[in-house]
């Protein structure tokens, strides 16, 4: 009789453990990756049956966005909740974080893997960061127990002749000159990659006991011919050893690819016969594939959370080494929609399968993946939505706006399916040619996705300039950590 009632005991603690169990989130972020390069408006002859059997299976949003069309505001964004404009981590001179900053993270932002932490979660980083590469800015001392990957992007740490970009930084004067005749040689650079170009380091962080860290040059350059496939089985090994205890985890895959220069490892060179940015969607698209057959494996697929998502628009300065937007207009560095919508992927359990337009953005992530996690944690960034209940199918996005900013400048303001151009400009340079416009340009995003057509409708463009006026009156912009990076402490 007291075997039996034990067994009971044993049987009621298990289904009681299983029911209150804490659902794990792994987060699949790319760079650069172009809106029709994955989802509904992708190539058929690229084959990415991973990524189509996450979307299959999962929820795909087609208007959802990243916080920057640039790479450090819009991890910032996606990691804090909160705009870039509210913390400092943008630049109106300098856009992003380069090598040898003074500057990073401000220890008071909290990010999402913090909040999972103070919640017991296990939480891992394997990529790249871009946040700040000095000691104090590191992902291990922002929320993250350990970290494998490069501190910023992938194609710094060049060198032509004796100019550098600390030279440049150097020599502010005459930067931008300089620059230009060495243009050639680093394009050259990135059409005919090689790993000794580029100096980028290869990093392992730990957090150890009594707030102590282990930190780890693991090799430098970065043979990135192999990044991809480091980035994934470091994430592997990661849910593998939480996931055997049963502790719950966040997990974020944050792939250097496809950012210029392009890489992949020897088995997925001409894969595809597509050319060499094809070859690298291929390998991440296996990357996708082992995370999924990991988690299926160990038996914790319907506990957990995977978003598939990329940091901004593809790099189209390098044609043939970017992806597509289209049908949207332009790509990375711009406020048109090429520039910041990123077909974005959700997967889990209670997920309502299928294709959402509604409204979305990465700030968004934090409320969401708290909500999603029943934690009991406080921090409301004030950027960040509960898309939960979208999620599973009962209700309509709470998110009615997007604000597309360069810098400190809100160069345009979608409400619902409108949006206005204040300002418009090209990327680093090109067509179209910035102006600021008296009147806004306003589009319909529902019937013209390509922003092709430009309609005039006095009352809904005053309505949303109305918006985006009552959104601004809401925003204290701080002082732009990035412009001042490299300033003396």
């Amino acid at each position: 009789m007291k075997k039996i009632f034990l067994a009971t005991l044993f049987i009621i603690f298990s289904l009681f453990s299983k029911a209150v169990s804490k659902p794990n989130f792994i987060i699949i972020y790319l760079d650069d990756m172009g809106y029709s390069d994955v989802g509904l408006y992708k190539n058929e002859e690229l084959k990415t049956p991973n990524i189509d059997k996450l979307s299959s299976e999962g929820q795909t949003w087609t208007n959802f966005y990243a916080t920057s069309s640039v790479c450090t505001p819009s991890r910032a964004g996606l990691l804090t909740g909160r705009l870039p404009v509210r913390n400092g981590l943008y630049g109106d001179q300098i856009a992003v974080f380069f090598p040898g900053s003074n500057k990073g993270i401000p220890v008071k932002e909290v990010t999402i893997a913090e909040a999972l932490q103070k919640d017991g979660y296990a939480t891992g980083i394997f990529g790249k960061w871009h946040l700040g590469d000095k000691e104090e800015f590191l992902p291990t001392r922002h929320g993250f127990d350990e970290w494998f990957g490069i501190p910023y992007s992938n194609d710094m740490d060049w060198k032509v002749g004796e100019i550098d970009l600390q030279f440049l930084f150097k020599n502010p004067s005459k930067a931008q000159a300089l620059y230009q005749e060495i243009v050639p040689a680093i394009t050259e650079k990135i059409y005919n990659p090689m790993i000794e170009d580029w100096n980028v380091p290869l990093q392992r962080s730990k957090k150890a006991r009594l707030n102590n860290y282990i930190d780890e040059l693991v090799e430098r350059p970065t043979n990135q011919n192999t990044i991809t496939k480091r980035f994934t089985e470091e994430t592997i090994d990661f849910i593998e050893k939480h996931g055997k205890k049963g502790k719950q985890f966040f997990a974020f895959l944050s792939h250097s690819m496809p950012h210029v220069p392009l890489f992949t490892s020897k088995e997925f060179i001409d894969k595809t016969r597509l050319g060499r940015y094809a070859d690298v969607l291929s390998e991440i698209d296996w990357s996708v594939g082992r995370v999924l057959n990991k988690i299926k494996e160990m038996g914790i697929d319907d506990n957990t959370y995977i978003i598939f998502t990329s940091d901004n628009g593809p790099w189209l300065l390098y044609p043939g080494e970017s992806g597509t937007a289209k049908p949207l207009r332009n790509g990375k560095g711009t406020t048109f929609e090429g520039g910041m919508r990123v077909m974005t992927i959700f997967s889990g359990p209670e997920i309502k399968s299928g294709v959402v337009e509604d409204l979305g953005s990465q700030t968004d992530f934090f409320k969401t993946i708290i909500s999603l996690a029943k934690s009991k944690y406080t921090y409301n960034p004030e950027d960040s939505y509960d898309l939960s209940g979208t999620l599973k199918g009962k209700i309509s996005s709470p998110r009615d706006y997007i604000p597309y900013y360069v810098g400190s400048e809100l160069r345009a303001f979608r409400y619902n399916d409108y949006k206005i151009h204040f300002i418009t400009a090209g990327a680093y340079g090109l067509e179209p040619i910035r102006q600021e416009h008296d009147t806004p340009i306003l589009y319909n995003l529902k019937k013209d996705i390509s922003e092709g057509r430009p309609i005039e409708d006095e009352k809904t463009l005053n309505e949303i300039a109305n918006e985006a006026k009552e959104f601004l009156d809401g925003v204290t912009v701080q002082e732009s950590i990035l412009d001042i990076q490299f300033s003396v402490n």
